[in-house]
């Protein structure tokens, strides 16, 4: 259900964006944040937000059409309508309305522009609700526009074990790239049901090996890129691995392809620049041919497919509807995805970008991906 639009009816949406925890972003600036103490600040900037909302505003920016789904309560929703502005005609909010509350994430951004986040767990939803956000999400898919569908944030206590699985296999039948940025049992889930890109960080990826029970693993460069690699033999198609303030290395089943990162570091609010990376990907993923559906043995059409992705696609090879990359590939989409994740640390807000963000694109640097570098952990 459409709980409200930003958009008029000009280009069919490119990329659908499903964020199944929004949260109200706050972000609070401070000039330096001490422990124990109290601290006087202005007052917080709020807007509905969470992984997938901040995703869904970037590609707006960069002038993608764009519908962002998720589970939202209805009184939050007509306050924030009225602050979207400058890029409303290709962004379209169709939000499943829910009695649950809405979390907070809050966002303390010193001076120095070190970020420390307090996020609330997720609310229940009801069962009603998830299948209406399953239902519309593979209405979405049956649009022959689509080319991408992501699937970003953490997933709450209460969320279908078989819903991310089902919507990938889901994309998959109607020819649709699939990019999903969660982490722990949710990314490892999207992984085995062959998700087309997933983008962990250093500590996700970090974290999730460490309680594959590894706990005293070392998370120097090599270690990583070996993990990331596993999760391509699990299934991924391909990781674009974050590697913070170091750059970021595109994987997939050749191995490390390459690493990109920007000639120096850049100081401001790196809340959401991973969300920004991942908006630059499928930004590029969406650029590409229209892909013909993968055949489902149900004969079903996407939105009617089942949920039990054991029902749905047949096994993939892990490379996915994305396919096997070129060379001039894989450096755009590292290029694109260093400068606008650069870019979104210049911005007071997540989801936000300048307008001169191209800018950044001459100084992202490529070199090979097992190259060690200063800001590497040790």
């Amino acid at each position: 259900m459409t709980v409200g639009t930003a958009r008029a009816d000009t280009d069919a949406p490119v990329v659908a964006v499903l964020t199944l925890s929004p949260a109200l972003d706050l972000t609070v600036d401070v000039g330096e944040l001490t422990l124990g103490r109290s601290h006087r600040v202005a007052p917080a900037a709020e807007v509905l937000g969470g992984k997938g909302v901040n995703v869904a505003r970037v590609l707006a920016a960069l002038g993608v059409p764009v519908v962002a789904l998720g589970p939202v309560a209805g009184e939050h929703w007509p306050e924030e309508a009225s602050g979207e502005a400058g890029h409303s005609s290709v962004l379209t909010w169709d939000l499943t309305p829910t009695s649950a509350p809405l979390r907070r994430s809050i966002a303390v951004v010193e001076d120095s522009g070190r970020a420390t986040l307090v996020n609330e767990s997720g609310h229940p939803h009801t069962g009603e609700v998830w299948e209406a956000v399953r239902a519309g999400v593979r209405a979405r898919l049956a649009d022959p526009a689509l080319r991408v569908l992501v699937i970003s944030g953490s997933t709450p206590p209460d969320c279908p074990d078989d819903l991310v699985p089902g919507l990938i296999a889901s994309a998959h039948a109607a020819g649709v790239e699939v990019v999903v940025d969660t982490s722990g049992p949710a990314l490892l889930a999207a992984v085995r049901a062959g998700a087309d890109w997933v983008k962990p960080n250093d500590d996700e990826i970090a974290a999730l090996f460490a309680r594959d029970g590894r706990p005293d693993r070392a998370s120097a460069p090599g270690d990583l890129l070996a993990d990331a690699g596993r999760l391509v033999d699990a299934g991924a198609g391909h990781v674009l691995l974050s590697l913070g303030a170091a750059g970021m290395v595109l994987i997939d089943d050749q191995g490390p392809r390459l690493r990109a990162r920007l000639d120096e570091t850049l100081h401001g609010n790196p809340t959401g620049a991973g969300d920004a990376a991942v908006a630059a990907l499928a930004w590029v993923r969406s650029e590409r041919p229209p892909t013909e559906p993968v055949e489902d043995p149900t004969g079903q059409a996407p939105e009617a497919l089942p949920a039990d992705p054991a029902a749905g696609s047949a096994p993939r090879s892990r490379t996915g509807t994305a396919g096997r990359l070129g060379e001039d590939e894989v450096r755009d989409i590292l290029t694109r995805a260093v400068a606008v994740s650069a870019a979104a640390v210049l911005m007071p807000q997540a989801g936000q970008i300048p307008e001169n963000w191209r800018d950044l694109r001459a100084r992202v640097l490529t070199e090979d991906a097992t190259t060690k570098r200063s800001g590497d952990r040790p």
